[in-house]
């Protein structure tokens, strides 16, 4: 009787020790996993604002080299302006000669390749074109020998 006694306070002990889990608090991984989840996203939402600013970024430049830089040109008694205006451009950017003048003219562009352009007495032309090399490249006026504006291309 007496063993019998001691199983039964052995298996009452057992029994009580082994409870519910209904009651017992969250295990603290939920909360490591959720913390887990808002820094994965907080990642993900910089790494796409650092790509949109990338995407604008790319798309401003290229608004920006399809504007162009328009350079206007007068030639009028034997005198040009600009004269010797170093201009920024950037590389592969349209760039867009006005010319106007009194005198038959010859422009030229020393890139890479070379442009030429003629322009009549009393007559304009408005020329485009584009540099894909870096440094500088020198616009003159052939017949007047002096340089009109240095393409500082970069």
């Amino acid at each position: 009787m007496k063993t019998v006694t001691i199983a039964l306070a052995v298996g009452l002990l057992l029994a009580g020790c082994s409870g519910s889990s209904d009651d017992a608090p969250a295990p603290k991984q939920t909360t490591s996993a959720a913390e887990d989840q808002s820094r994965q996203a907080k990642e993900q939402a910089e790494q796409k604002a650092a790509a949109d600013d990338e995407l604008a970024e790319a798309v401003g430049d290229e608004a920006e080299k399809q504007r162009g830089q328009r350079v206007t040109i007068t030639i009028k008694d034997g005198e040009v302006t600009p004269r010797g205006e170093r201009v920024e451009v950037k590389k592969g950017q349209r760039i867009t000669l006005l010319v106007t003048s009194d005198a038959d003219e010859e422009i030229h562009v020393h890139s890479d390749p070379e442009h030429t352009y003629q322009v009549k007495a009393g007559g304009s032309i408005e020329k485009s074109f584009t540099i894909d090399t870096p440094g500088q490249v020198a616009v003159e006026a052939h017949h007047l020998d002096a340089t009109i504006v240095q393409l500082v291309v970069r």
